[in-house]
């Protein structure tokens, strides 16, 4: 979730004329100056490398569990019987639209690192196919215009002013029969931005997806499925609005094509178009949220590496929120350890 998506324009002009009187966390600044803490990164990201190769994890459709397009799963990864997984994600986005503006968009980098862990519990038959539960946390940071200029000013702000760390928590059920995938879940997560060292958005949500896979051929498969949220919110908008100004319902359809191109090398084009209803008593906003994505996938020993290309476009009814539009351009690694 990009920070700037929270509020409507006028309260984020507020904020950025607030900004200034709040302590400013350390800047990236030169090259030189961010090259020990890309270093930083780049340890995180491997730190979960102590054992040997495991079969590749399939990524996220969408980069970023809590953003605006939520999170996907894909069945195509079979479960294996190791409980306990841990796992780092590192992605570097090159994007046209950096804070999500209507109009006059500038590109910038958004750079996310992510860990976590995830305790599988067994699966047991009921209701005539496999039930299983899971519980797991995560850690994520986000960097913007990390690889490009933080400095940099965008609306009048640096942009690594809206950088941010969430922290995040998780419980679920799933249920598979065949080629169906039934999920619910339980999660909390909490976003703190870095240069005034305040939470400014917590969320809690019941969620649900549900999804069948057809396979196409000997390596691929079409995934088709529907999802919901129902989002609890409280944002710290000094004082401007109300702590649940962002509660919603969101629905939502997917679908995702996994082809296999050559040994090891996959190809997942996906769709989604999500709706949006914001449910507090003095608001009247409706959203619809189109993305696209073309997604380069391939194993590297205990990494897997991915390569996107992706384009999103959101439509609100309230007139203060930014219809915008924007093209993403990614690179990321993954490694995961299962034990």
């Amino acid at each position: 979730m990009n920070a700037l998506a929270v509020f409507p324009r006028w309260v984020r002009s507020a904020e950025k004329s607030i900004a200034p009187f709040f302590p400013r966390a350390a800047s990236f600044g030169s090259r030189a100056a961010w090259r020990p803490r890309l270093g930083a990164v780049l340890a995180l990201f491997a730190a979960t490398l102590v054992c040997a190769a495991v079969p590749p994890a399939v990524p996220e459709l969408f980069a970023g569990e809590f953003e605006d397009v939520g999170p996907q799963y894909l069945l195509l990864a079979a479960a294996r019987p190791q409980p306990l997984e841990l796992w780092s994600d590192l992605e570097i986005t090159r994007t046209s639209n950096a804070t999500l503006v209507e109009s006059a968009p500038t590109a910038s980098t958004i750079s996310s690192v992510q860990a976590g862990g995830t305790w599988h519990f067994p699966e047991r038959p009921r209701w005539g196919g496999q039930l299983s539960y899971e519980t797991g946390f995560r850690v994520q940071t986000y960097r913007y215009g990390l690889f490009a200029d933080p400095n940099r000013k965008i609306n009048f702000l640096e942009i690594d002013r809206n950088n941010f760390d969430l922290v995040g928590a998780h419980g679920s059920a799933a249920w598979r029969r065949d080629g169906w995938l039934a999920l619910a879940s339980l999660r909390g997560a909490s976003l703190r931005n870095r240069a005034n060292d305040r939470v400014f958005y917590q969320e809690g949500s019941c969620e649900w997806q549900v999804y069948r896979q057809w396979h196409l051929g000997a390596r691929s498969a079409l995934t088709m499925g529907a999802e919901g949220a129902l989002r609890w919110s409280h944002t710290d908008s000094f004082g401007l609005l109300a702590p649940g100004w962002n509660n919603r319902v969101e629905q939502s359809l997917v679908a995702v094509i996994d082809w296999g191109l050559g040994a090891r090398w996959r190809l997942q084009p996906a769709v989604r178009v999500q709706g949006s209803h914001y449910t507090y008593r003095d608001r009247k906003r409706d959203d619809v949220h189109g993305s696209g994505r073309l997604s380069l996938v391939r194993p590297i020993g205990p990494f897997e590496l991915r390569l996107g290309l992706g384009y999103d476009r959101r439509n609100s009814s309230e007139a203060a929120i930014a219809d915008f539009s924007k093209w993403d351009l990614g690179l990321a690694g993954r490694v995961q350890r299962r034990f």
